[in-house]
């Protein structure tokens, strides 16, 4: 009995332990394997087109973009060579469906007319002659309709002219005292938002004080210097690895095809030969070709993630703006 149990015991702790093996592999393979991604673009005869592809894990999942004048943009991804997503199928198959849609609608408004027009009957004898006879006696219905109104005395009429002229008084009256309770409420909210602008002038005032004082700690001076440093790093590490750009340039003035290529030669250093440039002294063109490839894992950010979280300089820097703010 114990040792089927041992048994037991074994191969769940067997399963448990590829189980967490394969989730420490998968999130290894997450981090630490790069995103590879490529592209293209060139300009020729007023006609741009341009590509972008991405791929994980030897095209496990991979995903592409392009994009054509007077095109729409085509966005495709696929999961282990299969298509999952591809916008310009699933617009093609919305319009066919609002086709058929629309032809069955078309379909059912015909045949409803059809029974419409087969159900209408003519009107019968009676009520042709009720109709007759209200066009003939108009004046029998109005007479039923109409009562006599009822006519006021002469007092009566005295009553309401003084009823009248009190209410004209009584109107004025008010609108004059209504004219000045608006009158000096008016003033009141003048000195109302000249104490507000005062008091939000001094908190800016006293913000801005409190923020330079912030700025020239030398906590918050090393809180930027990391911020900087890791964006940095992770700029560098999207930025692609391999890049070239063919030109054609041309302009209608000399001068400044020579400009362009002084200030090309001066930055030979940092493009080393990777952008060529083919000068044209006579005519104005711009045309080209482009193609950049290169590679990122989720590592970088989570790194620079975590540096920028747990960092002393940069929780302290948050900490008083929050104190700032309340």
């Amino acid at each position: 009995m114990i040792s089927i149990l041992l048994t037991v015991l074994k191969i769940i702790g067997i399963a448990v332990l590829i189980i967490l093996g394969l989730i420490l592999l998968i999130l290894l393979m997450v981090l630490f394997v790069p995103v590879r991604y490529n592209g293209k673009g060139s300009y020729h005869d007023s006609s741009f087109v341009a590509g972008l592809r991405a791929s994980w894990l030897l095209h496990l999942i991979s995903a592409s973009g392009t994009y054509q004048k007077e095109q729409s943009f085509h966005i495709r991804i696929r999961l282990f060579g299969f298509t999952i997503y591809d916008n310009l199928k699933e617009k093609t198959e919305h319009k066919n469906k609002n086709k058929k849609v629309k032809s069955t609608k078309n379909k059912t408004e015909s045949t409803g007319e059809i029974q419409a027009a087969s159900s209408e009957k003519p009107l019968s004898e009676d009520a042709v002659l009720e109709d007759d006879v209200l066009q003939t006696h108009p004046e029998d219905a109005s007479h039923e309709n109409s009562r006599p109104e009822a006519k006021l005395t002469a007092k009566d009429r005295n009553q309401t002219k003084l009823t009248d002229s009190s209410r004209k008084y009584l109107g004025i009256f008010q609108k004059i005292k209504i004219f000045f309770i608006n009158f000096v409420k008016f003033f009141k909210n003048i000195k109302f938002t000249f104490d507000r602008l005062c008091d939000t002038i001094i908190k800016i005032k006293n913000n801005i004080k409190y923020y330079l004082k912030v700025l020239q700690l030398d906590s918050t001076k090393r809180a930027f210097a990391t911020g900087q440093k890791q964006l940095w790093r992770v700029f560098r590490k999207l930025s692609p690895r391999k890049f070239q750009v063919s030109l054609h340039l041309g302009f209608d003035d000399p001068a400044v095809m020579g400009e362009v290529l002084a200030v090309w030669g001066m930055l030979y250093p940092f493009h080393q030969g990777r952008i060529h440039i083919v000068p044209e002294f006579e005519q104005s063109v711009i045309e080209g070709e482009i193609f950049f490839r290169g590679r990122v894992s989720v590592f970088v950010f989570v790194r620079a993630a975590c540096i920028l979280f747990f960092n002393k300089d940069i929780k302290r820097l948050i900490e008083q703006l929050k104190q700032s703010e309340n």
